[in-house]
């Protein structure tokens, strides 16, 4: 499906492939189940139970006027920094970049694509002050879920767990895209080793080793090159796959356009690494595609963060809260 791009409209390569996951996807789908739904054969108090799960699906809940607010006054904002990330070379394969910089809290990081073709960039957001907090997908996918959208939090792990940065904007067209696809999402970053297995390629550019090069620059290594991160500007969707499981699927082209954007308002004081992916605009694989540059900016909004009231510390009460062994 990934040769069709060259002879087809990129809108049009987009529709076809999304008709053909979806009548794939049709052909996939398990039997219905025979079991009782969980409240008929569950003892207890269902009430209690499913107010619980209400209980936790709203505390996702979050303050979209203050945020839509903020983002009406988004003109005023001066770049306090910018800039591009580049590709090396003129024709695939083309080695790309990695790179770190900071944003402090109440600033907007702004992935912009400044041509007419754009590129995928993976994202990785730290706590500045200890980065030992970091991102962490699968808190973030309790709270928030697989794709990255408008008002969508970033959550580091245990023991912070909060918001390190909120997606407050995203200018990017998603009607072009196959039904259950998205253009940003959490998932992961390409590797030389998942390179190689594609391609048999050895020593391929990656995200990985972006993000290394990124890491390096403040003095860090592999250990933070081999973290989570968001993918923005790189359409996907999570589907069965023959085998019966999930899947993720980044699989149709890009369809975004000159001076689109996403912004991710900082929570608290962030270290930033950020990826120019060298699978391009997924028109093609990683040997034959042609990557393009994205801008970074860093924007000063003069506005502090709101508060965060942290959850209750229940460690102090880890012995009373576990049964005693022999």
């Amino acid at each position: 499906m990934i040769a069709m791009a060259d002879k087809l409209n990129r809108r049009d390569f987009v529709k076809a492939t999304g008709a053909a996951a979806a009548a794939l996807a049709a052909t996939q789908l398990p039997p219905q189940s025979s079991h009782a739904a969980p409240s008929a054969t569950r003892g207890g108090d269902d009430e209690a139970y499913n107010s619980g799960i209400e209980n936790y699906l709203m505390s996702k809940s979050i303050d979209r006027q203050w945020y839509d607010d903020l983002n009406a006054k988004k003109s005023g904002w001066p770049v306090v920094e910018e800039f591009t990330l580049t590709p090396e070379g003129d024709k695939p394969p083309m080695k790309t970049m990695g790179r770190a910089f900071d944003v402090r809290a109440g600033q907007v990081l702004r992935i912009l694509q400044p041509g007419e073709r754009g590129n995928i960039c993976d994202v990785i957001f730290l706590n500045s002050d200890n980065i030992e907090e970091h991102n962490h997908i699968p808190t973030i996918m309790l709270h928030e879920g697989y794709f990255c959208m408008q008002y969508s939090r970033v959550w580091s792990q245990q023991p912070w767990m909060r918001p390190l940065a909120t997606q407050i904007e995203d200018a990017t067209d998603q009607s072009f895209l196959p039904e259950g696809y998205y253009s940003h999402e959490w998932i992961g970053h390409c590797t030389p080793e998942m390179i190689q297995i594609a391609e048999g390629r050895l020593n391929a550019p990656s995200c990985h080793t972006n993000f290394l090069q990124a890491a390096q620059q403040r003095g860090l290594g592999e250990e933070i090159a081999r973290l989570e991160n968001a993918n923005v500007f790189q359409p996907a969707t999570i589907r069965l796959h023959e085998s019966g499981n999930l899947m993720g699927y980044a699989d149709v082209p890009l369809q975004t356009k000159k001076g689109d954007y996403v912004d991710f308002y900082a929570e608290r004081n962030l270290l930033v690494l950020v990826s120019l992916c060298p699978c391009g605009d997924q028109t093609a694989s990683w040997k034959d595609v042609v990557v393009t540059p994205m801008t970074v900016q860093v924007l000063e909004t003069g506005v502090r963060p709101k508060p965060w009231e942290p959850f209750h510390d229940w460690r102090p009460n880890f012995d009373d809260m576990v049964a005693k062994q022999d």
